[in-house]
């Protein structure tokens, strides 16, 4: 059990698809896998079904080579790219989760992390609790957002763990287990999960960190929930449906919005399926969110995807709330984070921190240097809280 948490860092040009490029590195810096190998791998995809098979491959060539991590790593992003009804999925989800639990069992087993199981509706939210050396510094609840699992953010929660904090890393509806294996999506009220663990755990005064589309839902949570005190929203946007538009062709986006406003679902769903033969980016998106919102066509996504947002309670957020942004992010344009700080009117204070190429951050979360951005983020709670940084 290595007491020090370490972390690849390093945004590298390893395949000229924006998407693809992405997903690689953040195999390798988030997920633990192996440079090289991603470097190999990436002259081999050309499209959605080489990233499964290659990624599928390489996942059982490490694990047969006894290298558990990178393996848990690759059979954790081949299920990324693959659709609901896969016959693949969830037995590949079910691998890398289970070689998880195995591999880091010796950090369960000794007492610092616990897996909890929160009651919510008919089922349950799946829990780590981090728990650190000596008196706490306070309370952090972390989750990720449109495509996350909470293991993808283990090392972190150690990280801020290690430094002081109790840390609640988990899923909600619409994330890792709870929609793969107990089938309850996506949800935009994000307020309710949020109390079902501030409940369970008794906790006041927390930080909520959210993560790609969770720095849209732990706004929305922190504007009905005074017991978050601070919110973190890392690599933030406006609107789940703004971002759905800023990754489609200008010239169709007008159309799309006229489809939606009038209703017109079969002309919206045609056009919709003419892009994603065209476009893997918004192949995967739409498939994605067809299967954590629980719907079956684009245009049932597209309503859906309406509210997630929160411009309608912006005005309720009082907490100190930190932005975070990605100079080069291939999914949220530059300028939502203007709208979103020009939402935010009520806040007891606002703090912007945009990463760049030169600090290797400069993609989606930041995934090419989480040490930089869980260190900002970390001091700023320390600044709040009125600590000697």
């Amino acid at each position: 059990m290595n007491s020090k948490i370490q972390f690849h860092a390093g945004e590298y040009p390893l395949h000229e698809n924006p998407n693809f490029n992405y997903q690689l590195n953040r195999t390798y810096n988030v997920s633990k896998g192996d440079l090289q190998e991603m470097k190999d791998l990436a002259g081999r995809i050309r499209g959605i079904s080489d990233w499964e098979t290659e990624m599928l491959n390489l996942a059982e060539k490490a694990l047969s080579e006894g290298r558990t991590e990178p393996a848990i790593a690759y059979f954790r992003m081949a299920e990324f790219f693959m659709f609901d009804g896969n016959p693949q999925k969830l037995p590949t989800y079910g691998k890398s989760r289970e070689l998880f639990y195995r591999f880091h069992a010796q950090w369960f087993g000794s007492g610092v992390l616990s897996l909890d199981s929160v009651p919510y509706e008919t089922g349950f939210l799946p829990v780590i609790h981090a728990k650190p050396e000596g008196e706490s510094k306070g309370s952090i609840l972390l989750h990720g957002g449109y495509d996350s699992y909470m293991e993808e953010f283990f090392y972190s929660a150690l990280y801020m763990r290690q430094a002081g904090y109790d840390v609640y890393l988990f899923e909600g509806p619409g994330q890792g287990a709870v929609l793969r294996l107990q089938k309850i999506p996506f949800t935009y009220k994000w307020e309710l999960p949020v109390k079902a663990l501030l409940d369970y755990y008794k906790l006041d005064r927390v930080t909520i960190i959210g993560i790609s589309l969770g720095s849209i839902l732990a706004p929305r949570a922190a504007a009905f929930e005074g017991r978050i005190d601070r919110v973190v929203a890392w690599s933030v946007g406006t609107s789940l449906l703004d971002l759905f538009f800023a990754v489609t062709p200008p010239n169709v986006r007008g159309v799309l919005e006229t489809y939606l406003k009038e209703e017109r679902a079969e002309e919206l769903n045609a056009l919709v399926g003419k892009l994603m033969e065209a476009n893997s980016l918004l192949d995967w998106s739409l498939h994605h969110g067809m299967y954590n919102m629980g719907v079956k066509t684009p245009y049932e996504f597209l309503l859906a995807a309406r509210n997630f947002q929160y411009r309608d309670v912006a005005g309720r957020v009082t907490q100190d709330v930190l932005v975070l942004g990605a100079e080069k992010d291939h999914l949220i344009p530059i300028q939502c984070y203007k709208e979103v700080i020009d939402d935010l009117k009520s806040v007891r204070s606002l703090t912007y921190r945009l990463f760049t190429e030169k600090e290797h951050a400069a993609s989606h979360c930041s995934t090419g240097n989480p040490k930089l951005v869980l260190d900002t983020i970390l001091s700023w709670i320390s600044l709040m809280e009125g600590r000697v940084i």
